[in-house]
C-alpha cells in the first residue's frame, strides 16, 4: 500500500547498496568474462577471488541475487556460476573469452545500476525529511492540544 514511500516496488532491488556489493560484482564479471571456462563452481571462484565476497556470504548467493548479470546451475558437483552474455556465446564448456570492451559495458551497466539505487536512496530520504518536518507542528499541536485539555488550560 505504502510501498511508494519506502521504494520497494516490485522489481526494484536495493542489493548494489549492501557495502562493497559493487566492487564484488566487478569482480565477478572480469573473471566469469576472460576465464577460459565459461561458468564456475563455489570453490573454483573463492580460489581465483581469494575468498568469499565482502557483500554476500558466498559468490553463489551474490550470483543469485543479481540475475541481471550471472545464472547460477546446479551441477553434479554444486552450483555452477556463469556470466550470461558468456554463457551464450560458448560452446558446451569452454568458449572464448569476451572483450575487454563487452566487459567495460557490463561494469559500466553494473555502476549504472549502481548509481541509480543511491540516487532512490537520497531522493527518498529528502521525501521522508520533508514528510517528517511537515508532520512535526501538526504533532507539536495535537500534543499542546492533549496537556491542555488534560490539565483544564
Amino acid at each position: 500500500m505504502f510501498g511508494w514511500l519506502t521504494g520497494r516496488r516490485r522489481n526494484q532491488s536495493q542489493e548494489y547498496l549492501n557495502r562493497g556489493r559493487l566492487e564484488d560484482v566487478i569482480a565477478l564479471i572480469q573473471v566469469l568474462g576472460l576465464d577460459r571456462a565459461i561458468s564456475r563452481g563455489e570453490r573454483a571462484l573463492q580460489e581465483v577471488l581469494r575468498g568469499a565476497p565482502n557483500s554476500a556470504k558466498s559468490w553463489t548467493d551474490l550470483s543469485k541475487q543479481h540475475a541481471e548479470f550471472f545464472r547460477v546451475y546446479d551441477g553434479t558437483r554444486g552450483h555452477s556460476i556463469s556470466l550470461i552474455a558468456r554463457y551464450l556465446t560458448g560452446n558446451g564448456e569452454d568458449g572464448p573469452a569476451l572483450s575487454s570492451e563487452y566487459i567495460t559495458g557490463l561494469i559500466d551497466a553494473a555502476v549504472h545500476i549502481h548509481q541509480g539505487q543511491i540516487q532512490r536512496r537520497q531522493v527518498l530520504r529528502v521525501a521522508w525529511a520533508a514528510i517528517a518536518f511537515a508532520a512535526l507542528p501538526a504533532i507539536i499541536n495535537g500534543s499542546f492540544a492533549l496537556v491542555a485539555k488534560y490539565y483544564h488550560w
